[in-house]
């Protein structure tokens, strides 16, 4: 991993980014109301526990470890703050986990612990099973093309308010993000084609308002449209649903064309179909399934 990665993975992974969503979930499980907690009376002050993988997996959580120490404080009262919780990862976003490793250890009080314990897993295995996923294409398509190999990127495709983590463990898992949101580039779609009468009015219309720096990509699902956006000059071209054959006529024409987009591949890839689409010409392999679908890693917390 080099430094720039690096970089990257820690704004990312900033613990500031996880806060809200700790925060929101100890929320509404209600836990000040906890009473099977409240009934314990603990044998100690503290209690010390570990997080342990259930499954291999790709680490996407650190940030989110380092996060407990900001929630705690808003948990319990400021003169505790430092005894309330502490946490430590035990593997470095990004990297491999296995089963029954432990992945991080926490220490605290046992009320906190306890609330905090649901709210931490469902987070954490859901970060974790996009970058495991994530990783897991990227491998299949670099197998699949070695010699230039597209990029694998996710969509908008994520739940509101997990926009964030969602890029952040595509990222972890060695993908890339498509569009963070509506004003990161100008995508031309089947809606906007069809609203504006043809790609090349939804192309001029674009181009005549949006800033100058960003890119446009056009959505084709034909050879036809793919055509008219070679004419309109676009940057990139997306191909909609087409079968591997398509694709490599597709990219036939754009290599017979004097115009050369970016070249993207999107519908209906997964883990077994997506090594047909890595071949010479395509760029970029765009995957909702990443965020909206995809299994959660297993993880468990034990207090020890």
């Amino acid at each position: 991993m080099n430094h720039s990665t690096k970089f990257s993975m820690s704004y990312h992974d900033s613990p500031a980014i996880w806060k809200s969503l700790l925060l929101q979930g100890v929320k509404e499980d209600g836990w000040p109301w906890d009473w099977t907690s409240l009934g314990i009376q603990p044998k100690s002050a503290s209690v010390k526990a570990r997080i342990i993988a259930k499954s291999d997996g790709i680490w996407a959580a650190e940030g989110l470890v380092a996060a407990l120490s900001l929630v705690a404080p808003e948990l319990g009262t400021a003169s505790r703050a430092r005894e309330l919780l502490t946490a430590s990862s035990r593997v470095r976003t990004g990297t491999r986990f296995k089963k029954t490793q432990t992945v991080c250890e926490w220490k605290g009080i046992p009320e906190l612990v306890l609330a905090l314990e649901r709210p931490f897993l469902n987070l954490a295995a859901y970060a974790c099973g996009v970058a495991t996923a994530t990783r897991r294409i990227v491998e299949l398509v670099r197998k699949a093309c070695p010699e230039r190999t597209p990029r694998i990127t996710a969509t908008r495709k994520t739940l509101p308010g997990y926009r964030d983590i969602a890029i952040h463990s595509v990222i972890a898992g060695g993908g890339y993000s498509h569009r963070v949101n509506l004003a990161g580039g100008v995508l031309v779609k089947e809606n906007h084609i069809a609203s504006a009468g043809s790609v090349s009015k939804a192309v001029t219309a674009a181009r005549r308002i949006a800033p100058h720096g960003l890119k446009i990509e056009v959505e084709v699902r034909s050879e036809r449209e793919l055509s008219e956006a070679l004419r309109a000059q676009a940057d990139v071209v997306m191909l909609d649903n087409f079968s591997p054959k398509e694709v490599r006529n597709a990219v036939a024409l754009v290599e017979r064309s004097s115009h050369r987009p970016l070249i993207e591949v999107s519908g209906g890839l997964n883990e077994n179909t997506i090594a047909a689409y890595a071949m010479p010409g395509v760029d970029i392999l765009s995957l909702g399934g990443l965020t909206h679908s995809v299994r959660a890693a297993d993880l468990s917390l034990l207090v020890t």
